[in-house]
């Protein structure tokens, strides 16, 4: 399930840069818990960025539970860890990136995590993403 984040538009001027960023992101994983319930998740997995919206978004997403985290190299690798793939055999698995352009990666982690999770929830969560990529927008 994909899902992406609608639009939203600040009449305030006074609000600085990261404030609106903390706003749109706490409103955005919000929606998200509404319609998946973010507690049934142990593991996430994010891309390696060092820019301020990932971070923020994974400790908000923290304030529901705290999920074993994973970056998109780790799963992507062709040697995984051993304790990685037992995680992901075990765990519902969320998939979060600030902007999903082409979808290629997503589609590499998705392939990769179907072969070891054929049973468990695995859903993609994007704040920005083309509509043509995503299977259903909250």
């Amino acid at each position: 399930m994909g899902v992406t984040f609608d639009n939203v538009q600040y009449l305030s001027d006074n609000l600085d840069e990261a404030q609106v960023d903390a706003d749109c992101i706490r409103a955005a994983v919000d929606r998200l818990h509404r319609k998946v319930n973010l507690y049934k998740y142990g593991l996430v997995v994010s891309p390696d960025s060092r820019n301020r919206v990932n971070r923020y978004m994974m400790r908000y997403i923290y304030r529901f539970a705290q999920p074993k985290l994973c970056k998109v190299q780790d799963v992507l690798n062709p040697v995984m860890d051993e304790r990685l793939c037992a995680s992901i055999r075990q765990q519902n698995v969320l998939i979060i990136d600030d902007v999903t352009t082409s979808g290629s990666t997503l589609n590499e982690i998705l392939r990769t995590l179907r072969i070891l999770n054929e049973d468990n929830e695995i859903t993609i969560f994007s704040l920005i993403g083309r509509k043509d990529l995503m299977a259903e927008a909250v």
